[in-house]
């Protein structure tokens, strides 16, 4: 059994991804720069009822606003409802980042393959993260 470590690799707030930029473009570059396929594998974004519950969610404990939010679907043009899937999601996006790709890095390769990778999605403006901490990998 090889034992992995599980990691994800997120866009920073302030940018709108394509939904599939995570599977069609980043995972591409990846894996030609030599990071293994079953080591790095890109995610879509599909929005979902799951964003509308954690946009309300956010309004509820004040981390974000109803007011930003209308103001972020007006200059998006995006319907201003908390129930549109894709106005929370790309709100949420916009915000706090979103997941591109989850990394199952075997660590009897972390020493060598994690630079690498982190060397990478950094270059091309995204962020590694240890998703059991939130925390960056630098």
């Amino acid at each position: 059994m090889k034992y992995v470590r599980e990691l994800e690799a997120w866009s920073k707030p302030g940018h709108l991804l394509d939904p599939e930029y995570g599977k069609d473009i980043l995972q591409q570059k990846l894996w030609e720069k030599g990071v293994p396929k079953d080591v790095f594998l890109g995610l879509s974004e599909i929005p979902s009822i799951v964003d509308c519950e954690n946009l309300e969610l956010a309004i509820q404990s004040g981390r974000l606003t109803e007011d930003s939010f209308k103001k972020f679907c007006l200059s998006h043009e995006l319907p201003d409802s908390l129930h549109s899937k894709e106005s929370a999601a790309k709100f949420l996006e916009y915000m706090r980042g979103r997941p591109l790709a989850w990394i199952h890095l075997p660590i009897d390769a972390e020493p060598t393959l994690l630079p690498m990778i982190v060397k990478i999605i950094s270059e091309l403006g995204h962020i590694v993260i240890d998703p059991d901490n939130m925390t960056p990998i630098n």
